[in-house]
């Protein structure tokens, strides 16, 4: 189970930090020639990483 906290917490940070790769592993091998995500996607990737994550601990804290 310890593993799978480790990688969930590790992708939403990464996902917080690095929002265009994300972006680029989803959508941007499908795009021909040069494409970059929005500014609001961007926010709006790293603020529902950063919910997903909080509510994760408070599951987490709360379960214990």
């Amino acid at each position: 189970m310890f593993f799978f906290y480790f990688l969930f917490i590790l992708l939403a940070v990464l996902n917080i930090a690095f929002p265009r790769f994300g972006w680029y592993l989803r959508y941007g091998w499908m795009v021909k020639g040069e494409s970059e995500p929005s500014d609001a996607y961007i926010l709006m990737s790293r603020i529902s990483s950063a919910i997903v994550l909080i509510v994760f601990f408070f599951f987490i804290l709360g379960g214990r």
